[in-house]
């Protein structure tokens, strides 16, 4: 039960705003009952001042006995309460003449409550049964005060009963609207977790199409809360879903074509020399050709097999302190870019004192990655430049050529894996994509950047950075 996201969010907000709302409906219950009692009493209390003004008048002779009376029975009316004067020796001055003795007879508290109220104190209770009324009444006592002396003592009482049942219209009422703002509520949180729920589908239908291979649209949300952020998050996680396989796509059908082309040449020359259709003057060529095959074998799948070892924190990288214009003179030295293609133009600036702390041959790596992608796509009478320079307590190296450049959509991705510039021409070329991303991958483990400009018909820039302390590898 309740398995669904549905139905959790539906009963968590049912339950919340039950909750809520019947405790601020109990709140407001008791606050308004409260509000009740006390302006009862504050009307009790001018009833009392009243009372006393009469008192007063009937002291000074400006009214009779039954006059006082009268006026007494009318604020007692007013007040809907019945109303006891009684004078400090306890006899009885209004209608319902009553002395103490008696009245101590019927309530036990009127005693101790009238010593009060001759000591000036005023006393208010909510509830308090009355014997003559055989009910519960609300009680109110306050002291007769002639010039500043207590003369008497007035006792109220009116019905609890008459002052609850308006308060029951009142509950009812509030209680009506908790209802019908319930009905709303739980309409709304219905609603809202159909629509909540109804997005989340959406998403999980379309990670599920993903992972069946289909193409799926963008989803789109409105609105820019987190769920949203969700969408685009996923959208972009699906655009480069897509890019990734598109990629694999084309480096599947890159390597096949990579391997099947000196495979092809391999198998052909082997079946010739079996078949004697090769000469024994020919056996030399023919052999280092195969020679020449099998090696480029061997350094694409070595391209491969190191590139998921570094990703996978399997290949270990053996810093060393190395100089750094010997290791580029031996690097460029060893490429034969004067036999490759006669007319090209290498120079190279470095400080003869820069020495940078890495792996020496992964470090070798990286330039003949590097070099030999400008090699590749620069014809003589280009030029290739490799600078050098001490940025604090980095090394800064750029490989800067003359060639073809690389379109400017196309330069955010020229450091992904299999990814390949110049497709037209990689027949010519060669290229399995993946000399620049190994050169990225190697420069940050090294805890360098890596960095490229490049302008169509103008030329390539490519920067990387080599810590010149010690590496933390």
């Amino acid at each position: 039960m309740f398995k669904s996201l549905f139905s959790k969010l539906l009963i968590g907000y049912l339950t919340i705003f039950v909750i809520t709302l019947a405790a601020l409906t109990a709140a407001i219950t008791f606050i308004y009952q409260g509000f009740v009692f006390s302006e009862k009493q504050v009307a009790l209390s001018r009833g009392a001042l009243e009372v006393t003004l009469q008192y007063e008048l009937w002291i000074r002779g400006e009214i009779g006995q039954e006059g006082f009376r009268q006026s007494v029975d009318a604020i007692g009316a007013v007040m809907d309460s019945k109303v006891y004067v009684l004078d400090v020796d306890g006899e009885a001055l209004a209608q319902y003449r009553v002395t103490a003795e008696e009245e101590t007879r019927t309530s036990s508290y009127i005693v101790a409550d009238l010593i009060s109220i001759m000591n000036g104190q005023e006393i208010f209770r909510r509830r308090e049964y009355s014997p003559e009324q055989d009910a519960y009444m609300v009680y109110h006592g306050a002291p007769i005060t002639v010039d500043g002396v207590v003369e008497g003592a007035i006792l109220q009482y009116s019905p609890v009963e008459r002052i609850r049942s308006g308060l029951f219209q009142i509950y009812l009422q509030i209680w009506a609207v908790g209802l019908v703002m319930s009905v709303v509520g739980v309409l709304m949180i219905y609603l809202y977790s159909a629509r909540t729920t109804q997005s989340l589908r959406e998403l999980e239908r379309a990670a599920f199409q993903i992972a069946s291979g289909e193409t799926v649209e963008d989803i789109v949300s409105p609105g820019n809360d987190e769920l949203s952020h969700l969408f685009q998050v996923f959208n972009e996680m699906k655009g480069k879903l897509e890019q990734i396989e598109t990629m694999r796509r084309d480096f599947i059908a890159s390597i096949s074509h990579e391997l099947r082309t000196p495979l092809t040449s391999i198998l052909g020359f082997v079946q010739g020399m079996e078949d004697g259709l090769v000469s024994q003057e020919e056996t030399a060529t023919v052999l280092d050709i195969i020679q020449q095959e099998t090696r480029r074998l061997i350094h694409l799948t070595g391209e491969i097999l190191d590139l998921v070892k570094m990703e996978n924190g399997v290949g270990e990288l053996f810093p060393e302190r190395f100089r750094v214009i010997e290791a580029l003179t031996f690097i460029i030295g060893s490429l034969n870019i004067k036999e490759k293609k006669p007319g090209l133009q290498v120079e190279m600036v470095c400080p003869d004192d820069l020495f940078i702390t890495a792996d020496a041959d992964r470090f070798r790596q990286i330039m003949l990655n590097l070099l030999s992608n400008s090699i590749k796509y620069t014809d003589p009478p280009g030029k290739i430049s490799i600078e050098v320079e001490r940025s604090g307590m980095w090394v800064r190296f750029r490989v800067i050529d003359t060639g073809i450049g690389i379109e400017t959509e196309e330069l955010p991705l020229v450091f992904e894996r299999f990814y390949q510039t110049d497709k037209s021409r990689h027949n010519s070329t060669g290229g399995s994509g993946l000399g620049l991303n190994i050169a990225k991958t190697i420069v940050e483990l090294h805890g360098g950047q890596i960095g490229i400009k490049s302008t169509t018909g103008i030329g390539t820039e490519i920067w990387f950075t080599m810590p010149i302390g010690t590496a933390q590898i």
